[in-house]
């Protein structure tokens, strides 16, 4: 589930670094329906495994395959212990590790732990976003964010996939790219009449679309 908290500081603060003014809006994952494939993969796993392990070692097995069997159980647990390994525990910690966050400036995918591989889009470059549901998405209450987004005639889709409670997501998301971009036009007004711009926050430093570091 999204956590939202409009703060400077916080958990979120301390996972992603923000610059002077910016505040971190909603902090979320993936949909946990993003585990129904390593959900499949342990319990076909444990159930071949079962089945493999109780055929080979039984007491019916010719002499020669009773006398190794023991080979083809090391075998059959090496199997499906990398079995389990790959197709279980490897998605699930992907899983627990990516973060996504919406800031009042920029949206960005990074891990918790390791090397931070982020995904950085300034809402300065954002000029579309819009959600995409599948059937069995809608009836979980995920869906998809696709991300239109660039400069200089160059653009971009970027796809964010199992967002949960997609909806809000997007709604929070129309809500801050507007204030962003009233904020925007604000600093452009006072520029241009030779006034101050202190308060009115502009784009991400050290920013960019597509890549990055959180």
């Amino acid at each position: 589930m999204a956590q939202t908290q409009r703060e400077e500081g916080g958990a979120s603060g301390m996972l992603l670094k923000l610059v002077d003014g910016e505040q971190a809006i909603i902090r979320t994952r993936a949909h946990h329906r993003a585990l129904i494939p390593a959900a499949v993969n342990l319990l076909v796993t444990i159930g071949l495994l079962s089945f493999l392990l109780g055929y080979v070692t039984r007491d019916t097995q010719p002499a020669f395959l009773q006398h190794y069997s023991y080979i083809a159980v090391f075998l059959l647990w090496t199997a499906g212990l990398l079995a389990l390994g790959l197709g279980t525990v490897k998605p699930l910690v992907k899983w627990l590790n990516r973060l996504t966050y919406l800031t009042t400036e920029r949206i960005v995918q990074k891990n918790f732990l390791g090397a931070p591989q982020a995904r950085v889009i300034p809402l300065a470059l954002l000029s579309q976003h819009e959600m995409r549901q599948s059937t069995l998405q809608e009836m979980a209450g995920a869906g998809d964010l696709v991300l239109i987004h660039g400069a200089y005639g160059q653009h971009q889709r970027t796809r964010v996939r199992d967002m949960p409670d997609v909806e809000r997501f997007n709604t929070v998301l129309a809500q801050e790219l507007g204030d962003y971009r009233r904020r925007a036009q604000a600093r452009v007004a006072a520029a241009q009449h030779g006034q101050p711009t202190e308060g009115v926050l502009g784009d991400v430093r050290d920013s960019s679309f597509g890549g990055g570091h959180g």
